[in-house]
């Protein structure tokens, strides 16, 4: 395993779990936290395991575990409403392992549907008994990063499989782990590509004399229809395998990614055409409408995200923001009182 990095996953069958040794005691890297089940289903434990991780220098990823009794839409909404708001680490994982009418559907449905909510990479777990239910779609998912479980304990001794990305080994079930008291702990054993900022294909960049760019692969193969993360920044790549850069919609989502000789996706505040606009963290990118809170102030960006100074009025109520665009909120001002939530109420 000297060449890997030692992961776990968890969920709240695991109960409490102290973080704090199994780094220096037992090398875990990586924690994976289980976020979401069907189309409601939020874990519990996600938001304080997340925030424990991070103290203890853990790097953490999510994954959702798909079922057959909601729609695949629904259950990917729930995945990203309940991942969109912290900062990950490592590929958000769809957990496939049950069985049922339609399975192959749902897998292709929810990838999609993910795709338009967010500019992550998805990755796939599964069990390598479990694969022979994929094959339908083996054409679609086989270059998509693949965790596969197989509790031979013996890390990376797989044999082929239409995956041609696995990036994680889940190798048995009943590990001991510093702080995990439950019986027996999944262990895993990962490469560089479980991470969500790894630039796993090496290339280099192509200006065309109809002044696109292009990024080839060392392979020669190079991103159409996607999203990359390459030397540490995120581009959006059109059908022709073109740098979009400008405005851009992508599934349900608008990005800023800048000039024609830059394409970077933007994130956080962007002042642009004498407009400020917010695009979430740099693992998120999409810009932000109506009421937002950023590092503890409340800000509103009307529907074409645009930041709003003054007054505004919002589901009947009337509210009104700095010229930094900064919520009002606790004082007496203009002749009005602005209580905490920032509602004004004109003083008599």
């Amino acid at each position: 395993m000297a060449n890997y990095i030692l992961g776990i996953d968890v969920s709240n069958n695991n109960g409490s779990i102290d973080f704090s040794g199994m780094g220096p005691n037992d090398g875990v890297k990586i924690v994976y936290l289980k976020a979401t089940e069907g189309q409601s289903f939020k874990d519990s434990t996600m938001s304080p395991f997340y925030l424990e991780c991070k103290a203890n220098g853990l790097k953490v990823g999510a994954y959702h575990f798909l079922v057959g009794t909601s729609s695949p839409e629904a259950q990917a909404q729930n995945f990203y409403s309940m991942i969109k708001d912290y900062e990950w680490d490592c590929l958000p994982m769809l957990d496939v392992e049950t069985n049922f009418d339609g399975l192959a559907n749902y897998v292709t449905r929810f990838i999609n549907t993910f795709k338009q909510l967010s500019p992550l990479k998805l990755g796939i777990y599964s069990y390598t008994s479990f694969l022979p239910y994929l094959r339908t779609i083996c054409s679609e998912i086989k270059d998509i990063p693949f965790w596969e479980a197989n509790y031979n304990n013996d890390p990376w001794n797989l044999s082929d499989t239409f995956f041609a990305n696995r990036i994680g080994h889940q190798y048995t079930e009943k590990g001991i782990i510093t702080g995990i008291t439950s019986e027996g702990c999944d262990l895993d054993s990962f490469t560089d590509g479980v991470y969500l900022n790894s630039d796993t294909i090496p290339g280099e960049w192509k200006l065309e004399s109809n002044g696109k760019w292009w990024y080839k692969h060392e392979d020669g193969s190079y991103t159409k229809n996607g999203w990359e993360h390459i030397n540490g920044e995120w581009y959006l790549f059109d059908s022709e395998g073109y740098m979009c850069y400008s405005w851009k919609k992508d599934g349900n989502n608008w990005y800023f990614l800048g000039g024609s000789n830059d394409g970077t996706m933007k994130y956080g505040w962007v002042l642009t055409d004498n407009k400020w606009y917010y695009f979430g963290d740099k693992n998120d990118g999409a810009m932000k409408t109506g009421w937002q809170q950023i590092d503890g102030k409340w800000y509103y960006f009307n529907t074409d995200g645009a930041m709003q100074t003054g007054w505004i009025a919002d589901n009947s109520k009337l509210y009104c923001c700095y010229s930094s665009g900064e919520m009002i909120c606790n004082c007496d001002l203009y002749g009005y009182h602005f209580n905490e939530n920032g509602e004004a109420a004109k003083l008599s």
